[in-house]
């Protein structure tokens, strides 16, 4: 059976509600608030397939639009054997479905490599990116374009203009009538051919498989401005277009080559998070243990874990006792004591002692199928960046035949076919949708060099393309309301117990045994023995000292005095935990740890309280002494159950979501704006779009100003990009702009854009809380909020 909200395979005693079966505690609670909206939210819709199907991840270089996805998405099921393709641009990733039957894996690349794109299997390690061949063809379009123009401006425009008449050049003929047009002529070939060869290759694609893009309005204007200028060089050498063709090519090549930079980097992080669980396992064969790939385990193998490995996958313990680092998974601040008969969870870590697990009748892992959820999320196609590209595709065959219109309609009329040729190119040319390719990277490119400015790393591609409102911030406890590191806070016991536990204590890797090893350092013990999850005993001083928690004691036999369970009553409060001290067969005190709070959280979440709705989401059971200082609270939610509040929570309002496990980054991925903060997981880091490291717990107020001032500058950009095409297209259709003016008039569109793009984003060298919440767009006003 599966978990009614959440769908995965339920423990062996599920928790039981009206009618229905849960995996958690957290499950079953967030159904009981939310019901069977957070139950359908949580499962997305899927293309039935086959049950022999098959997933594959690849890698794709060459994506320069979302036309490319397009491409991909429609040619790649024409191969026998793949049944289906979902691509994200953003990533340069590919998901596959296919038949194992008829296409092996490794004949997937090829397969996409037909439609011109370069691809590799996500398992496949990636070549080292050599970016010399781009930044040759970036110097060079550079180099040549800056003397293409300079010649135009000297000789060409003078004449077009009517400034000068071309018997002014006798003194000068041969400069002027041969080795100018002769320069510009060689200098545009190597722009066209050269630096624009991904501009042809990307228009070839297209036309083989009919789907117009940007890169085919492209090659028009560049091949048709070339052409017309190849046959005047050897009728009217001063009637030249070359700049035309020149100016397109180095301006889009400079923004190619800044945008690539950007979705390089966001494919490298999509790649960490599908590599952030384990994908070998040490196995137990025909009585021999075998190091394998995670797709050669079969149901009923049992697993070897060795302390500070990952567990591959889930499955039950059979062998063994462990203290599991849990806290990737389920945001537990401290590690869970395992034992034979329970579950284990592939992803989490193990600190102490050795465990042989048994894989169930399905071979699963809560960290595989936590990243499959996550790359469902961030390859959707949406924002602003995805209607562009949509109104894009129907741009350029508009153009085209916007631009077929004026040529066939001036030849109709009689006008000569250099009239009409010119027309119909000035019609291309003014129409480039350069200043929506710049509109969104450039921007794009400034804001994360302010947000490293100011410590923080901007990692998805459409951060900026979403809307700068929020009317709600979720935040995580564990790790970004505390430190995560658990800290003594209390020591119970006459003199000398701080020592004796921290001898005992200082060869544990368990969390709470580093906090008691850090108490002091006088003492040493001896013939230590470790309890995984439970303590330890040793020799300390002639006598056996035991530190750990009560079913330690109750193993050993030895007793706690009921007055000292009195005393240590009042520290039951969820967020502490109690190690118990004892010696020679009794405990005599006891020392109480607990995640420590940032010492500004409320200052922090008080001033997003001023300006929205603060809600606290964690995987832990309690969130005592944190939940009175937000809006609403929801405990012992697990990662898939986040999502679902996350989904419910958008219906009232756009989601802001703050956390550092990898059981936030369903949550943080499904979320309007997900931040992560502080020493997040991989997993978390690349599902966020942000991520703040270190603990400065205040830099998430200057996160949402960069987002405000970053969102508003892409606006402005995409505003002058629709009004200029607006305005210049029927200008140019009218035959009121000449090829000349249409590729000045592009180009100081383009310069407009780029010049608007670099400015400074935020001023000052900090931005207070209030100035932030106002730039962040953080204005909603909080009904919950105290008066």
């Amino acid at each position: 059976m599966h978990c009614k909200l959440c769908g995965l395979p339920n423990p062996t005693s599920p928790l039981r509600d009206a009618g229905h079966e849960f995996c958690c505690h957290g499950c079953r609670e967030v159904y009981r608030c939310f019901g069977e909206t957070a139950a359908a939210a949580e499962r997305p819709a899927t293309t039935t397939t086959p049950p022999q199907a098959r997933e594959a991840f690849l890698w794709v270089d060459g994506m320069h639009c979302a036309s490319c996805e397009y491409l991909i998405e429609r040619l790649a099921p024409r191969t026998p054997g793949i049944l289906a393709a979902t691509s994200s641009y953003a990533s340069g990733t590919v998901k596959i479905a296919y038949d194992p039957a008829l296409i092996d894996e490794a004949q997937l690349p090829a397969a996409i490599g037909r439609a011109g794109y370069r691809a590799r299997l996500r398992d496949e390690a990636a070549p080292e990116h050599d970016e010399r061949p781009e930044l040759l063809r970036l110097l060079t379009a550079v180099c040549l374009a800056s003397p293409v123009m300079m010649l135009t401006l000297l000789f060409v425009y003078p004449v077009h203009g009517g400034f000068v008449q071309p018997g002014d050049y006798e003194a000068i003929g041969w400069l002027a009538f041969t080795a100018t047009p002769l320069a510009l002529f060689v200098f545009t070939t190597l722009l066209a051919f050269y630096v624009g060869w991904p501009i042809l290759r990307g228009a070839w694609t297209a036309l083989r498989v009919g789907v117009p893009n940007m890169d085919l309005l492209l090659a028009l204007a560049i091949l048709a401005a070339y052409a017309y200028s190849t046959v005047q060089l050897f009728r009217d050498p001063l009637d030249l277009y070359f700049e035309v063709a020149g100016t397109l090519v180095a301006v889009v090549t400079i923004g190619r080559f800044l945008e690539r930079g950007a979705r390089l980097k966001a494919s490298q992080e999509l790649s960490g998070m599908l590599r952030a669980w384990s994908d070998r396992a040490c196995v137990l064969r025909n009585g021999r243990y075998l190091v394998c790939g995670l797709n050669q385990l079969v149901p009923g193998d049992r697993v070897f874990v060795r302390p500070g490995e990952a567990i591959p996958v889930d499955g039950e313990i059979v062998a063994g006792q462990g203290a599991i680092d849990e806290s990737l998974m389920t945001g537990e601040a401290f590690p869970a004591s395992r034992g034979i008969g329970e579950r284990a969870m592939g992803g989490s870590l193990l600190l102490e002692g050795n465990l042989e697990i048994e894989v169930g009748d399905k071979v699963e892992s809560r960290m595989a199928n936590l990243s499959r959820l996550l790359w469902n999320m961030q390859s959707t196609g949406g924002g602003m960046q995805g209607r562009v590209d949509r109104l894009a595709r129907a741009f350029v065959p508009l153009v085209m035949g916007l631009a077929a219109l004026v040529g066939g309609g001036l030849l109709l009329a009689g006008a000569a076919p250099e009239q009409a040729l010119l027309a119909s190119l000035a019609t291309l040319i003014v129409s480039c949708p350069c200043t929506f390719g710049l509109a969104i990277p450039l921007t794009a490119a400034t804001a994360v060099g302010t947000a490293l400015r100011r410590g923080i790393i901007v990692g998805s591609a459409d951060l900026f393309e979403k809307s700068p409102r929020i009317d709600i911030v979720v935040l995580d406890k564990t790790g970004t309301l505390s430190s995560g590191e658990m800290a003594v806070v209390d020591v119970i016991g006459p003199p000398g117990i701080a020592a004796r536990a921290a001898a005992v204590e200082r060869h544990s890797a368990h969390p709470v045994g580093k906090a008691i090893a850090g108490l002091d350092a006088t003492r040493t013990a001896s013939e230590i023995e470790l309890h995984p999850g439970r303590g330890a005993v040793a020799m300390v001083g002639g006598q056996r000292v035991a530190v750990g928690s009560r079913a330690l004691f109750a193993t050993l036999g030895w007793a706690i005095p009921a007055d000292l369970a009195a005393r240590i009553a009042n520290h039951r409060d969820g967020d502490s935990v109690v190690s118990w001290v004892g010696r020679d067969g009794f405990a005599e005190g006891a020392i109480v740890t607990r995640d420590q709070p940032r010492p500004e959280w409320i200052d922090v979440v008080s001033t997003l309280r001023r300006h929205c709705r603060v809600v606290l989401l964690t995987g832990a059971e309690h969130s005592n002494g944190y939940a009175e200082h937000v809006d609403e609270t929801h405990a012992g939610v697990p990662p898939e159950a986040k999502a679902a509040v996350i989904r419910h929570l958008k219906t009232q309002g756009r989601v802001a979501m703050i956390g550092d496990g990898s059981n936030d980054a369903p949550a943080l991925a499904e979320a309007d704006l997900g931040i992560a903060f502080g020493a997040p997981t991989q997993l978390a880091a690349e599902a966020a779009d942000m991520v703040i490291p270190g603990d400065r717990l205040e830099r998430v107020l200057d996160a949402f100003a960069l987002v405000g001032a970053a969102q508003r500058r892409v606006r402005q950009n995409l505003a002058w990009a629709l009004s200029y095409n607006a305005i210049a297209i029927p200008l140019a259709m009218a035959g009121l702009l000449s090829p000349l003016v249409a590729a000045v008039a592009m180009s100081a569109s383009s310069l407009l854009v780029v010049a608007n793009s670099t400015r400074a984003l935020l001023r000052g060298a900090e931005v207070g809380a209030g100035e932030t919440a106002k730039a962040a767009g953080l204005h909603v006003a909080n009904p919950h909020r105290p008066a």
